[in-house]
């Protein structure tokens, strides 16, 4: 069977199955890091799982989703999945792409965050918070404005020798109904399990890029938002909180690393408590005012950097 080549987090990943989700790998016959096999369908589902649905040993991790299939992902390297006879390919991919991914990125020792991430003039900006926080909403709307998308729902937080670095991932939004319709409609867009999926087209950033700030998101009712700089000690809980998946971590072999690589993010990253109101008009004013925020926390340290 002829595999796909696709290009996700700065993986070449091969599939055998069609995942449109992903960006196409410019190098269809390039090595891959990662290999996504789609294996013939089960009757039922594990029920023997240590946490139930879900189980992590070190290097592998599995994982029973009920009407949806059995996941099992390897070393980083490997993904293999057996749906269930009757089971929606949409629903086999959701959880290929967000639950299983987000333990492959794990196995790596990626540091990933449950949010979304836009590029700026001042390097990647991350959105995170509680579900439903408006995270994607907020990152559209910087779409909107002209930003490129780097990342909606998973943001994979690397170090390399150049510093902290976001990975671009799927070259998509997936949105709520109210935040679809206020947006508006986009060539391409298709409703997938409970959400609209917005392909990015020329609006998505393939290029990882230097990581800038983290926003927590959360709600209050004042006109205005309330934008502060957070600091102390709490600031590595605060980022573990926002992890995605984070009953994921525990057991892996790179734990240690990445609670290491969660005090460097602490220490190197600034961290924004963001509250605002969550309609319409809220939206569109968070988008001015967090660039103003950002033109006076980061332009003075930008300019910096490029001596």
């Amino acid at each position: 069977m002829s595999l796909n080549a696709y290009w996700a987090y700065g993986l070449s990943i091969h599939a055998d199955l069609v995942c449109p989700e992903l960006p196409l790998h410019p190098e269809a016959n390039a090595a891959p890091d990662v290999e996504i096999r789609l294996l013939a369908p089960v009757a039922s589902v594990s029920d023997t799982l240590e946490h139930g649905y879900f189980e992590v040993r070190p290097g592998v991790f599995q994982l029973a989703v009920p009407g949806v299939g059995q996941y099992r992902v390897e070393e980083g390297k490997r993904i293999f999945i057996e749906p269930l006879a009757d089971a929606s390919i949409d629903k086999v991919r959701l959880f290929l792409l967000g639950s299983s991914m987000g333990a492959l990125l794990y196995q790596r020792g990626l540091f990933p965050l449950h949010g979304s991430a836009v590029e700026t003039d001042w390097g990647a900006m991350i959105f995170v918070g509680a579900q439903g926080a408006g995270k994607s909403t907020l990152a559209a709307q910087f779409h909107r404005s002209g930003y490129r998308l780097l990342s909606d729902d998973v943001c994979a937080v690397a170090a390399t020798p150049e510093g902290l670095r976001i990975l671009p991932a799927l070259a998509q939004f997936r949105l709520c109904a109210d935040a679809y319709g206020r947006l508006g409609s986009a060539e391409g867009a298709r409703f997938d399990v409970d959400k609209y999926v917005v392909p990015m087209g020329e609006g998505y950033c393939p290029d990882p890029v230097p990581l800038r700030a983290i926003h927590i998101l959360s709600d209050h009712d004042a006109e205005a938002p309330k934008i502060e700089v957070l600091r102390g000690f709490d600031r590595v809980q605060r980022l573990l909180e926002n992890l995605y998946r984070p009953h994921y971590m525990k057991g892996q072999e790179t734990q240690a690393a990445l609670m290491r690589l969660a005090g460097s993010i602490a220490q190197q990253i600034t961290l924004l408590s963001v509250a605002r109101r969550r309609d319409a008009a809220g939206i569109e004013g968070l988008v001015s005012s967090l660039e103003l925020v950002w033109a006076e926390q980061f332009a003075a340290a930008t300019a910096k950097e490029s001596i």
